[in-house]
């Protein structure tokens, strides 16, 4: 799929969606016509993953806990549920970061680069933009989901 460039070097990849247990989510989601795609346990960000496909509206990324601590432990604390990162994809990751900053907006790394085993090893970075919220970058172009 190709967008028009825009003037960050991003394109949308995704929602992040942290529970504390997939089940429910995956129930909803399913119900609304997405599909399970790639579930995984990721060494480097000590979470479980599972990506959801629709057709029609945006991917879905469910992260929950292992038995290891991570910062989602926090946000899930007391059973909430949040969308708590969207995910672009970025052909040039420090020109984006550099774009974002030009336009005025306090952007701060909160994560470096480390590979990302959802989406076959490409890096991925987070980054926390004062006023908007918490951004991943995949560096580079995961391949597409093979959709039901």
């Amino acid at each position: 799929m190709s967008l028009a460039p825009n003037r960050c070097g991003l394109q949308f990849h995704h929602f992040g969606l942290a529970v504390r247990k997939p089940e429910k989510a995956v129930t909803f989601l399913e119900a609304l016509g997405y599909t399970r795609g790639a579930e995984v346990y990721d060494p480097l960000q000590l979470v479980n993953l599972a990506m959801l496909h629709h057709a029609e509206m945006p991917d879905v990324e469910l992260i929950w806990p292992s038995d290891s601590a991570s910062p989602i432990d926090a946000m899930i604390k007391g059973g909430k549920t949040m969308i708590y990162h969207q995910c672009y994809t970025s052909e040039d990751p420090v020109q984006s970061v550099a774009a974002i900053g030009a336009l005025g907006l306090d952007i701060i790394e909160v994560s470096p680069p480390k590979p990302a085993v959802l989406f076959g090893g490409l890096e991925v970075s987070f980054y926390s933009i004062a006023r908007v919220g918490l951004i991943e970058i995949i560096h580079g172009m995961p391949p597409a989901p093979t959709r039901a």
